[in-house]
């Protein structure tokens, strides 16, 4: 049954890629006419100060394979109507099991489910593969001097993280640990952010919420920002990378977001992409585009993620990697016409 159920999602992503191929030409020929009716009235600012300014900016999908009871939970989420509420639901399985009890599971769902190992798994970070991810990223970081900032949409993985870090590595909240939310007044936030920011403060991660960090807000203590799940609207992640990625970041900046195996991440990821597309091709000159085809960008390292990629304990959990992911043909590097 779940084998058919996946021949249907690959057959529906095959044709849904082969009517886009289709449309491509004209969509192209439509935005040329676009752009060049709105020339005359609309002036588009490039941010080019940001690339001459700063280190550099790095930006990374990790497609990751998800343990034995993940995968179960991913599972049992087959065949559900794409609705916002099932996205919630994958969002949070996503991350870690333990979340599969914030989900508002239906009786369908919870058949066959090992609630109690569910429950049990709540401080064991390598029972979710993106927390095993963060908890070795973060050790990784922490030894090279560098503070991460993590990302989500939703509180409670922020919340789950959180309690983790602190029972792995013994961390205070509010010292290493420090936590940015919609609820906390202007004073506060500011206070976290200053502390964030100082070299000489104890604080390893910022753990955010996507929508309280809006524009305006200065992350620079951050060289490192992860993106636990996938939006729809590609300027709501653009302004998440954008708060360690601005004026007065010293370090070169690397971003990663995590994808779960099994899921629809990688297909909501590849839209979002499609988005961003479109919205170049209206908003970038001829002249933009040959001159980002002369300057690729550096072959700069990542010792942080080649070190994890190479040890023989975690190297198992990664499925792809795909470096500056915007410039691929993402529909055929995730298999999803195959």
């Amino acid at each position: 049954m779940i084998a058919s159920r996946r021949m249907s999602s690959k057959r529906k992503y095959k044709d849904e890629n082969s009517h886009s191929t289709l449309i491509t030409g004209a969509i192209d020929r439509a935005v040329e006419k676009l752009k060049i009716s709105m020339s005359p009235f609309v002036h588009v600012h490039k941010g080019t100060i940001l690339q001459q300014s700063l280190p550099g900016l790095r930006d990374c999908v990790i497609l990751l394979k998800p343990p034995a009871l993940q995968k179960s939970l991913i599972e049992s989420l087959e065949g559900s109507p794409s609705t916002f509420h099932f996205e919630h639901k994958v969002a949070l399985i996503s991350v870690h099991p333990y979340l599969f009890q914030h989900s508002d599971s239906t009786e369908e769902e919870r058949i066959g489910i090992d609630l109690e190992a569910v429950q049990a798994s709540k401080l064991n970070p390598n029972e979710g593969v993106k927390t095993k991810f963060i908890l070795e990223f973060v050790r990784l970081s922490v030894a090279m001097n560098e503070k991460v900032l993590i990302f989500s949409q939703y509180i409670q993985p922020l919340e789950l993280i959180k309690e983790q870090l602190k029972e792995i590595f013994k961390w205070v909240e509010g010292k290493q640990i420090l936590r940015m939310q919609g609820k906390l007044e202007q004073k506060q936030r500011q206070m976290l952010i200053n502390v964030f920011n100082d070299p000489q403060s104890e604080s390893k991660v910022m753990l955010a919420s996507t929508r309280c960090c809006s524009e305006g807000i200065s992350l620079v203590g951050a060289s490192r920002v992860i993106l636990l799940d996938v939006v729809w609207n590609p300027s709501v992640e653009r302004q998440a990378i954008c708060r360690a990625y601005r004026i007065g970041q010293k370090k070169f900046v690397y971003t990663y977001h995590l994808m779960t195996l099994g899921t629809t991440e990688a297909d909501k990821y590849c839209r979002q992409a499609d988005k961003d597309r479109l919205s170049e091709l209206v908003f970038t000159s001829s002249s933009n585009e040959s001159n980002k085809q002369k300057h690729p960008c550096p072959g700069i390292e990542d010792r942080i993620l080649e070190e994890m990629v190479g040890h023989a304990k975690l190297k198992e959990m990664f499925e792809k990697i795909i470096n500056q992911p915007k410039d691929a043909d993402l529909i055929q590097t995730f298999g999803l016409t195959t």
